[in-house]
């Protein structure tokens, strides 16, 4: 009966995430395409991870906050110069030294970011499957630099 039950509940949140991914395809623009990556992002990982009800009850609330942190975080790098939007030959020492520093200390919050939920996963989850979270994070992003990849190249250049 317990096997029974976590089949249908993986079959349902599929079906939730397939729904929701049908209806973020329906519209355009940079928020439903999020939207849509989101809900590719958490089937992917609720297959990679092969969750017992029990798991995913305690799994997701932990993921979640510590996404929407990592996203912060993130949002707030994007908002300091970076290396991109610069010559390198151009920058004074100064510049330069700045930035480089800088690079490191966003890495340095990131690091702190994953240590202290690394903990909290291991609260929720055996450590084996902690792991296979981080490898089907990075597959996951892997997997989506692929497909933007693929579109570019076959998507015809704007004008």
């Amino acid at each position: 009966m317990k096997k029974y039950l976590q089949i249908f509940l993986m079959y349902a949140l599929l079906l939730v995430v397939l729904t929701s991914a049908a209806f973020a395809q329906s519209g355009h623009g940079p928020q439903n395409h999020r939207e849509q990556i989101e809900s590719q992002k958490i089937a992917y990982l609720t297959r990679q991870l092969e969750l017992t009800p029990q798991e995913a009850q305690a799994f997701w609330p932990v993921y979640n906050q510590f996404d929407a942190r990592r996203k912060a975080l993130r949002q707030g790098f994007g908002q300091n110069a970076r290396h991109e939007d610069h010559d390198i030959d151009k920058l004074t020492d100064k510049e330069a030294t700045e930035l480089a520093d800088g690079q490191i200390i966003e890495a340095q919050k990131l690091l702190d970011l994953r240590k202290e939920y690394h903990a909290q996963f291991k609260g929720v989850l055996p450590i084996k499957k902690v792991l296979k979270l981080y490898e089907a994070e990075r597959d996951f992003q892997k997997e989506l630099l692929g497909q933007i990849r693929q579109h570019r190249e076959q998507s015809p250049p704007e004008k």
